[in-house]
């Protein structure tokens, strides 16, 4: 029996978000900025991801793009 390697991947980058949406499951006290992965950490993620097969890539969190480092 071979085992397929997973297609997609969910990246949660943040739990940051600048809305307050009544209906949001995003636990915003979880984590705080300072205890996000860094760059280099996520940019190794995504490689080793990559490396098992992964193609698609979606980044989500709270709010993705609050990260100065997106890019």
């Amino acid at each position: 029996m071979t085992i397929q390697p997973p297609v997609a991947m969910l990246a949660e980058l943040t739990h940051r978000c600048p809305l307050s949406c009544p209906y949001c499951s995003n636990p915003v006290e979880l984590t705080r900025q300072a205890q996000e992965l860094d760059t280099q950490t996520w940019t190794r993620v995504f490689r080793e991801a990559a490396d098992l097969g992964v193609l698609q890539l979606h980044l989500s969190g709270g709010e993705p793009a609050s990260r100065r480092d997106l890019t």
